[in-house]
C-alpha cells in the first residue's frame, strides 16, 4: 500500500501527533535506531524528541547524544528518558561536533538501519514507515533512503523533494557554487542501512560542514539511492540556527574532499575548475596574500574563459578586508534581488 500522510492534519499536527503506549516495542525488537546530536538547544529539544518517538514505525530506539551542552539540556533527556524507555543518552564532555557526536551515537545503534535527527527540526509521524516502504519497493539492493521536506523560513517556506532536486543526486557534479543543488542531501532525511555505514566508515570528523556530503559520496558510490515521496520532516529555520558553518570553514572542507575524493573528476574539467575556484576564492578573502592564488590559477588553467575565476584573481590583489567588504556587498544585492526586494 502507498504510503500515504495523515488526512486532514497540517504537517505540524501530523509530526507529534500521539501514539499508544501500548504499541511500544521492547529494545530488542529495535528495527531503526534514530540519532540525535544536540548542544544547547534545550529550549527546542523536546519537540524534536517527541517527533521521534511519535512515529507510526514503533521499533525504534533514540540515541541522544548531548554533546558537551552548558544549558538544561541534561535535565530535560532526564526528564524525557524518564517517561519512555527507547531513549537512550550518551552525554560528551568535550564538544567535538555534529560529525563527531553522530558517529558517537552510531557507535551504540542496535537497529539493522540508521536514522539521523537534528535538535531543531520536525519529523512527520509516517517519515521512517514511508522510508521502510520506499526501500522495500526499490529491492534489497538499495540501502540508503532519503526523503524530501519543508524548509521554514522567516520570508517563505520551500518544498525540497521535488524532481528537479532529484535529478541533482549525482556526486559526479561536485559541490559548491554553480553546481548541483544539494539540499535534499540534509541528513534529517537519511535512512541508512547500519552495516553499510560501517562499511564506508561513518562522517569525516574532519570536515566541518559538508560532512553529510562527503559520506553522501561514499555512500553514493556502495548501495543504490532511492527516494521517500512526499515531504516527510519541517527544517526549521526560524526557531532553529540550523547547522550553517562559517564560509572559511567550507574551504577547508573542500581541499579535504579534493585530496580524498578529486580522482572522481579526473575526466570532469568543469566540476575541478569550480572546486579550485571556490577553495581559491574562499581562501584569498579570509588569508593573507598569497593565499588562495594557487587554487585560482588552477581554476584558470582549466577554463580560462570563466568571467568568475578572473574576478576572484584579480581580487586575491586587493586588501582582503576590503575585497571581502566588496563580495559581500555583490552577495546581498544578489540575495536582495532573490527576494523580490
Amino acid at each position: 500500500m502507498p504510503c500515504t500522510l495523515n488526512a486532514g492534519r497540517t504537517p505540524l499536527q501530523s509530526s507529534l501527533a500521539p501514539t499508544t503506549a501500548e504499541s511500544s516495542p521492547t529494545a530488542s525488537g529495535c528495527r531503526v535506531s534514530v540519532v540525535l546530536p544536540t548542544r544547547n538547544r534545550a529550549r527546542l529539544l523536546r519537540r524534536a524528541v517527541a517527533s521521534v518517538l511519535a512515529q507510526t514505525l514503533r521499533e525504534l530506539e533514540l540515541i541522544v547524544v548531548n554533546d558537551a551542552s552548558t544549558d538544561d539540556t541534561a535535565a530535560v533527556l532526564a526528564e524525557l528518558q524518564a517517561q519512555d524507555p527507547r531513549i537512550r543518552v550518551l552525554h560528551r564532555e568535550k564538544n567535538s561536533g555534529a560529525a563527531a557526536a553522530r558517529n558517537a551515537g552510531m557507535a551504540l545503534a542496535r537497529g539493522e538501519w540508521v536514522a539521523f535527527q537534528d535538535d531543531d527540526d520536525l519529523w512527520l509521524v509516517e517519515k521512517l514507515e514511508c522510508q521502510m516502504q520506499a526501500l522495500a519497493a526499490a529491492g534489497a539492493d538499495t540501502g540508503w533512503c532519503l526523503s524530501g521536506y519543508i524548509r521554514i523560513e522567516s520570508h517563505r517556506d520551500t518544498w525540497v523533494g521535488s524532481d528537479f532536486y532529484v535529478r541533482q543526486l549525482d556526486w559526479r557534479g561536485g559541490i559548491g557554487e554553480g553546481g548541483p543543488e544539494w539540499s535534499l542531501i540534509s541528513t534529517p532525511g537519511w535512512l541508512v542501512r547500519r552495516s553499510l555505514l560501517e562499511q564506508v566508515g561513518g562522517f569525516d570528523e574532519a570536515i566541518r560542514s559538508w560532512d553529510d556530503w562527503e559520506l553522501g559520496l561514499r555512500l553514493w558510490q556502495a548501495t543504490r539511492l532511492t527516494v521517500a515521496p512526499g515531504p516527510l520532516w519541517i527544517q526549521d529555520r526560524i526557531q532553529g540556527a540550523g547547522l550553517t558553518k562559517a564560509e572559511r570553514a567550507r574551504g577547508n572542507d573542500l581541499q579535504l574532499i579534493m585530496r580524498k575524493h578529486g580522482a572522481l573528476w579526473a575526466d570532469h574539467r568543469e566540476v575541478l575548475a569550480r572546486h579550485w575556484y571556490t577553495i581559491g576564492r574562499i581562501i584569498s578573502l579570509y588569508d593573507p596574500a598569497p593565499g588562495g592564488r594557487a587554487e585560482l590559477r588552477k581554476a584558470f588553467a582549466l577554463q580560462p574563459w570563466r568571467i568568475k575565476t578572473w574576478a576572484a584573481l584579480a581580487l586575491s590583489y586587493v586588501n582582503p578586508d576590503r575585497a571581502k567588504r566588496l563580495t559581500m556587498a555583490l552577495r546581498e544585492r544578489r540575495l536582495r534581488r532573490e527576494r523580490g526586494e
